[in-house]
């Protein structure tokens, strides 16, 4: 092949090959090592670091929004919690907030998307980048007005406890975004921290997770309150649609039936207000009547997990228990992570004597959502009927690290723990049980035998 029909990228390349050639051949293996070293060097520092920037530059551009590590005292430091450490684990609960609450209403409804979306997909920098640099590179390029979020993390100590608390702050304004303090650690800090961010942006889908995933129904309702006072686009009907789904619960059918009917005349293609109302009909046990609205979300909704979660329970009213299987499990298919489906199926299998279907459904739903303090509790509970007690130590253990607030937790995780000899920890756990009790706090119908059992124990202790 003759020069003239070498391509020109080819020719261009060649003395670049022969130049690398020789200089390969003219250096000492210890030259080589050097130059080799001198490689690594750059991949690992400067390479990192210009990647970095890229990263952070490209987010603070799309969201608009900056946050700077928080401070934190020495003894977050000595857990293993640095600036960086910390600041990440907020930011990792306030995505997995935001995930969840696109079950309540879409994300455009909300009445802050913006600074809850930003902060849940904001990336932090790494290693020694400046992010004060990046951020005054970003504003005066782009020319772009930045939110600024920053805090601190503060201890004191009160009645022999130590008590942590957050405070974020966004500028310009000043203005406070969270001030929450509990003695539950860092770990609880961060969610409880997050939750209250979304108050703050948006009461009526915190409301909705304190009533789903806490079963609060006071702050529930406080919340729900707050966004029917107004100042909330289109917060009313989701409000008071879940304002339907609590008394419901409470059993009051008849107020339950008005505000799903009051949910539908703010919008007539609302498919909420029809699991509402199938709740309501459950409530007053006109079971045929709430089958037909639960038929009719599934209708107008054939896509939605919530349609054939309504369904299911509908049918099991009725004890149409395979198809409740069945639509629970449609539940399932389109959304894994379903807890209400989970536990739902779990009961209908343990009611039909199935204990192995009932286990293996919860072990499926704390393998697909360990964050969920009633699926790990109920794994727990299945486990220990099945005379696995020892077994059930773990899930109850996280049910209880998760929700440490919730008395029916309490009470299961010290029985467990008696149970298996730990007796200076349960018998803690019986103490905190009688005075919560004797303040004034109701135990759930089914559980209260098991209190008292609990607190008799506790008074015959040494």
């Amino acid at each position: 092949m003759t020069s003239k029909t070498v391509p020109p990228r080819q020719r261009a390349a060649a003395p670049k090959k022969n130049f690398l050639k020789s200089q390969l051949e003219k250096r000492t293996f210890g030259e080589l090592v050097i130059v080799v070293k001198a490689i690594a060097v750059v991949f690992v520092t400067v390479v990192p670091a210009v990647l970095a920037t890229v990263v952070v530059s490209n987010a603070i551009r799309d969201t608009g929004v900056v946050m700077s590590y928080l401070r934190v005292p020495q003894s977050f430091e000595a857990i293993g919690y640095s600036s960086e450490t910390a600041t990440q684990q907020l930011l990792d609960e306030i995505s997995i907030l935001n995930k969840s609450s696109t079950a309540a209403k879409p994300k455009t409804q909300i009445g802050d998307a913006h600074l809850l979306e930003a902060l849940s997909s904001i990336e932090t920098p790494t290693g020694n980048l400046d992010i004060k640099s990046v951020q005054s590179l970003i504003q005066r390029v782009l020319g772009k007005t930045l939110t600024q979020i920053s805090g601190e993390i503060t201890t004191r100590k009160e009645d022999g406890r130590e008590l942590t608390r957050l405070r974020l702050r966004q500028t310009p304004g000043r203005e406070t975004l969270i001030d929450v303090e509990t003695s539950q650690g860092p770990d609880g800090l961060f969610r409880k921290a997050a939750l209250n961010l979304l108050e703050h942006i948006d009461p009526e889908i915190a409301a909705g997770i304190y009533w789903r995933e806490y079963r609060d129904e006071e702050n529930a309702l406080r919340l729900t309150a707050i966004a029917l006072a107004g100042g909330y686009p289109d917060a009313e009907k989701y409000a008071i649609n879940l304002k339907s789904f609590i008394l419901a619960s409470r059993g009051q059918a008849v107020e339950a039936l008005q505000a799903s009917d009051q949910a539908r005349a703010m919008d007539a293609a609302f498919v909420g207000a029809e699991y509402s109302r199938t709740f309501a009909l459950l409530a007053g046990r006109r079971f045929d009547e709430a089958l037909v609205a639960a038929k009719a979300g599934v209708e107008r909704a054939p896509g939605s997990v919530n349609s054939f979660t309504t369904l299911g329970f509908a049918l099991r009213a009725l004890n149409q228990n395979d198809e409740s299987i069945k639509a629970f499990k449609e539940g399932l298919r389109l959304d894994r992570s379903n807890v209400f489906a989970y536990r739902a199926l779990a009961n209908i299998y343990s009611s039909l004597s199935q204990s192995k279907e009932a286990s293996d459904t919860l072990f499926t739903g704390v393998a697909t959502v360990p964050r969920s303090a009633f699926l790990q509790f109920d794994y727990g509970e299945n486990l220990r009927k099945n005379g696995r007690q020892h077994d059930a130590i773990g899930p109850l253990r996280k049910a209880y690290g998760l929700q440490p607030d919730n008395l029916m937790f309490l009470i299961g995780l010290a029985e467990v723990e008696l149970g298996e000899g730990h007796d200076a920890e349960a018998l803690r756990m019986a103490s905190i049980v009688k005075m919560r009790v004797n303040s004034g706090e109701k135990v759930a119908q089914n559980f209260k035998q098991r209190a008292d059992a609990l607190i008799s124990r506790l008074g015959n202790a040494p």
